[in-house]
């Protein structure tokens, strides 16, 4: 049977809406705010409610069969071959680095491990360059949740430019 490595709700600390037994992610629903949540937390495939941390693990389904549960979940429709194609072009190369048994958080477009130091990445939506994970300084300091997590300012003046 086929397999592959892929991200599944870790726990339920900082924000964790879904309550599923076996909650894998779905692609980021990052849109133009990501200081609501979108940017910053995973989405479960099931329930499409949001959490905060998922651990890398390996599941016993081909890349296709998850692309067409999160596009069945988000639209109702079954999805194109091509639709599932980019679908799992893209969150093959969002999950080129986990690896199974670490923990995660979503941060602008990327996968970050837990353990990681420091945070310096050109995001989706912005340039970030922390000296923390964001959501794990968070569990001991709510400070987080507000000035750079939920704070659309931190967002906006990192804002990468827009071509248009």
């Amino acid at each position: 049977m086929a397999k592959h490595i892929y991200l599944q709700k870790d726990n339920d600390e900082l924000v964790s809406h879904c309550r599923c037994k076996s909650a894998l992610i779905t692609f980021p629903p990052q849109m133009d705010c990501p200081w609501c949540g979108c940017g910053w937390l995973f989405t479960c495939i099931h329930c499409r409610k949001a959490f905060t941390f998922a651990r890398g693990v390996e599941i016993a389904e081909t890349w296709e069969e998850t692309a067409r549960r999160d596009l069945v979940g988000r639209r109702g429709p079954e999805p194109s071959t091509e639709d599932v194609d980019r679908w799992v072009e893209a969150m093959e190369e969002l999950l080129k680095d986990v690896r199974v048994g670490r923990q995660y958080v979503a941060f602008d477009g990327w996968m970050i491990d837990t353990a990681d130091t420091e945070v310096r990445i050109k995001g989706w939506h912005a340039r970030h360059e922390l000296d923390f994970v964001p959501q794990v300084k968070a569990l001991r300091d709510a400070s987080v949740l507000r000035d750079i997590l939920g704070n659309p300012r931190y967002w906006g003046e990192r804002a990468l430019e827009r071509a248009g």
